[in-house]
């Protein structure tokens, strides 16, 4: 990370390079391309275009991910790698609304968004940060914020708890993992390490909270930090965003899994993790078809819930349902079968005229772009063509209207 001195030629301390003027600019050049400034020299003395840009960019990412900010012209906004590490204002208010107490700490604090969000409700907060210069702009920022009850301790999780003699209401800790790219991560993979720190941090707080990749496998999890008490999945549109852990003091094999997605209608649902296996009879198509959220297959809850509302399974392997009673609330995608159609373009055509429809393709042998290609089909619209294996292992195509 480039130091601060050499973004700011003024005390790095200080607010007031960002005067009237460099705000106005700022505003001016919001949707100005971002290399293209990078090539221009600064207009002011003390302000280089490098930290200009990165204002730009962090307004620009702050405008989806935390618009809160936006009210704040005065925030110091990091670079890129620390706006994506942290968590959307949409998730940090729904993980504020999980705790209480007086006193909380974030050990992982990085541009202050958890910290700041889940911390303001508590009368003493504690915020960790080991790198220095992202330390001092998010004190900095926390001043801007009017969040006077936050310390801050310029050090890494590790010596923070080493040092501690305190013991919190929440401790909350997000780990980085040390190998990026892989579409799976172990528990044992992250930075801090808090399978070595797990002792530590239930010293520390008297509630845990652990934020993960949503890449991170949930049975792993359980079978080696041994004390989960909850896990929750936490989805926008769904996409899973989080994984969420909150330990406890005594050894538990089945935490209660809290699946959630934050888009306008909210859905959730929740169960015991032992209870997730249950078997789901097999059906040929019926009038409607159901596809879990994201959310509720990462928490390995979508059969158990399907049995719960009377659905029976396409195939063993296909993870769709079906059945003859319409489920408007259900957490996942409805269909409506229209029609279950061959691969031949004059029958198709009598049922998607345009020859167009967005493609789902679950347990069968082509990709959804294979299919649109194959059929010569375009993508988009207001129809859906799912193909998938059915219980006597054909290949089958149903074109339908998407309710919910």
């Amino acid at each position: 990370m480039a130091k601060l001195e050499n973004l700011i030629v003024n005390n790095p301390m200080k607010n007031d390079y960002l005067t009237e003027e460099v705000l106005a600019f700022i505003d001016n050049n919001i949707k100005e391309d971002p290399y293209k400034l990078l090539l221009q020299n600064s207009p002011f003395e003390h302000v280089s275009m490098k930290f200009l840009v990165r204002q730009i960019q962090g307004r620009k990412v702050a405008a989806t991910k935390f618009p809160f900010l936006l009210d704040h012209k005065t925030f110091i906004y990091p670079p890129k790698v620390s706006l994506e590490q942290a968590s959307s204002e949409k998730i940090a208010n729904y993980k504020a609304d999980l705790i209480e107490g007086k006193s909380f700490a974030d050990l992982t604090g990085g541009m202050g968004i958890d910290s700041y969000l889940l911390g303001r409700k508590f009368q003493e907060c504690h915020y960790v940060e080991p790198n220095n210069d992202l330390f001092e702009s998010t004190i900095k920022n926390f001043k801007v914020l009017d969040y006077i009850q936050c310390k801050g301790t310029n050090n890494t999780a590790e010596e923070f708890l080493k040092a501690n003699k305190k013991q919190f209401d929440w401790v909350y800790i997000d780990p980085s993992r040390r190998i990026e790219g892989n579409r799976k991560t172990s528990i044992t993979n992250y930075e801090p390490n808090i399978v070595a720190l797990k002792d530590q941090l239930l010293s520390a707080g008297k509630n845990v909270m652990i934020k993960l990749s949503p890449m991170q496998d949930i049975s792993e999890c359980i079978s080696v930090l041994e004390q989960i008490e909850y896990v929750w999945v936490i989805s926008i549109k769904n996409d899973v965003k989080e994984l969420l852990l909150q330990l406890g003091n005594n050894k538990n094999n089945n935490p209660q899994i809290n699946v959630v997605d934050l888009d306008k209608q909210s859905s959730s649902y929740q169960a015991q993790y032992l209870e997730r296996i249950v078997n789901v009879d097999c059906s040929t198509t019926k009038k409607y078809i159901y596809q879990p959220a994201a959310a509720l297959v990462k928490s390995e809850l979508h059969n158990r819930n399907a049995a719960s509302l009377g659905f029976e399974k396409l195939h063993p392997n296909t993870q769709l349902y079906t059945s003859d009673n319409l489920v408007q609330s259900y957490f996942g995608r409805v269909f409506e079968v229209r029609a279950v159609v061959s691969s031949n373009r004059k029958e198709l055509r009598k049922h998607l005229p345009n020859m167009k429809a967005n493609v789902i393709a679950k347990n069968y042998p082509l990709s959804p772009q294979e299919l649109i290609s194959k059929l010569k089909i375009k993508e988009g619209g207001e129809d859906y063509l799912l193909a998938f294996t059915d219980v006597s292992s054909k290949k089958v195509l149903t074109v339908c209207d998407r309710l919910k």
